[in-house]
């Protein structure tokens, strides 16, 4: 397994991070409000939304600057049930990016088109540090499971793997909706294995990376 690499600042990846801290940043006023509606909701509770993040697989990214450079859009759901200090969820994201086949070993264009297309499943337990505060971290970690699909304009290659993720978020909690941040780091080692091509040629087989998650969560 591969250590996990940072993610490099592109202008995607700084939108959504600043989106991130604009949709966290706390308002006048807010912080009491929340935390009595924290205090009200009931529990064992129920949750479930929608998701939109960029993920960089910084497990392969020689291989992926090579083809497809920029970060993947991702958008999702998420099922999940909290009690005291554990929550236990499980998300879907579905993602695609379009890249240009290269010359092996070149850098040079082929002109041949290249899409990318990832649907990763995970399903995360995380502990929950301050669970009646209006402003809640986690961590966690779990098993995952990868469908991709490689396209290009004469072939197309497919496969599924398992693997693992851990996260760590940051939640603002209200009496209805929750909205989060969440950083995860997912890898599923040997995926890549008898792909081939440029993946073969930079000797990398994990296509997980980092992905940075917004998340809007309705209780019921």
């Amino acid at each position: 397994m591969q250590p996990p690499k940072t993610l490099r600042p592109t202008p995607l990846l700084t939108a959504l991070a600043a989106l991130l801290a604009l949709a966290l940043a706390p308002l006048p006023g807010a912080t009491v409000s929340a935390q009595e509606a924290v205090a009200s909701r009931p529990a064992p509770s129920w949750g479930g939304g929608f998701r939109l993040g960029l993920f960089d697989m910084t497990n392969a990214a020689d291989s992926y600057d090579e083809v497809y450079g920029d970060p993947m859009p991702r958008l999702g759901f998420q099922l999940e049930r909290q009690r005291g200090h554990l929550r236990y969820s499980l998300s879907l994201d579905y993602g695609t990016v379009d890249g240009e086949r290269v010359l092996l070993g070149t850098g040079i264009g082929s002109g041949i088109d290249d899409g990318l297309t990832m649907i990763p499943v995970h399903f995360t337990a995380a502990w929950r540090f301050n669970p009646a505060a209006a402003w809640e971290w986690s961590a966690g970690l779990g098993p995952s499971f990868l469908s991709w699909e490689n396209d290009g304009v004469t072939t197309s290659e497919s496969g599924s793997d398992f693997g693992g993720s851990a996260v760590v978020a940051l939640r603002r909690q209200g009496r209805q909706w929750d909205f989060a941040g969440e950083l995860r780091w997912s890898t599923f080692p040997g995926a890549l294995d008898d792909l081939g091509g440029v993946v073969s040629f930079f000797d990398e087989d994990d296509p997980g990376g980092t992905s940075l998650t917004l998340a809007a969560v309705r209780r019921f």
